[in-house]
């Protein structure tokens, strides 16, 4: 365990220094009175150091939904009660996606899981999209260990570089 200041290229550029990928699982609260930034500006520190200590692979998660208009496909409870209540927390990340998507120089993957449980990783078999959700899945939510689970996958594997990817399980 290391302390860092996620904001801070120079804090983070020590610990990335002879590592082949950063994995970035970062997480901000939504909020109703001032937008949520946390997620581009950390991803510019990561960046940042990342090209100091040259390291060009990142695997990031992200959410179902972060584009405004996807989530016009959801079910009716998602779309016109959580999607609104978390939209802040949504729109920082698609800024991130975006910011990503800008870069030549980083190979980098989002997984977009759907809700969160605190679940152990499982041996349940993967469903993924190249898009904002997972389409004719039943899945509206999936277990932390099942999504580590999938982001350690990607280690080994090119399939998704410089892609977004939404999964759930069956």
């Amino acid at each position: 365990v290391v302390t860092a200041d996620i904001f801070s290229a120079d804090s983070l550029k020590p610990h990335f220094k002879d590592h082949d990928v950063v994995m970035s699982c970062l997480g901000f609260p939504a909020s109703f009175f001032s937008g949520v930034t946390g997620y581009t500006a950390s991803m510019a520190a990561v960046v940042g150091a990342m090209r100091d200590a040259r390291v060009n692979r990142i695997i990031t998660m992200t959410s179902w939904y972060t584009e405004p208009d996807s989530g016009s496909q959801s079910p009716y409870l998602i779309r016109f009660l959580l999607l609104p209540m978390i939209r802040s927390v949504l729109s920082n990340m698609y800024e991130m996606e975006s910011f990503l998507e800008k870069t030549e120089d980083i190979n980098w993957t989002v997984v977009r899981p759907p809700g969160l449980k605190n679940l152990a990783a499982s041996a349940q078999e993967f469903l993924t999209h190249e898009g904002y959700f997972v389409p004719d899945s039943s899945g509206q939510t999936v277990g932390r260990g099942d999504v580590a689970r999938f982001m350690l996958s990607l280690l080994n594997s090119n399939a998704w570089v410089k892609k977004g990817v939404a999964i759930t399980t069956k």
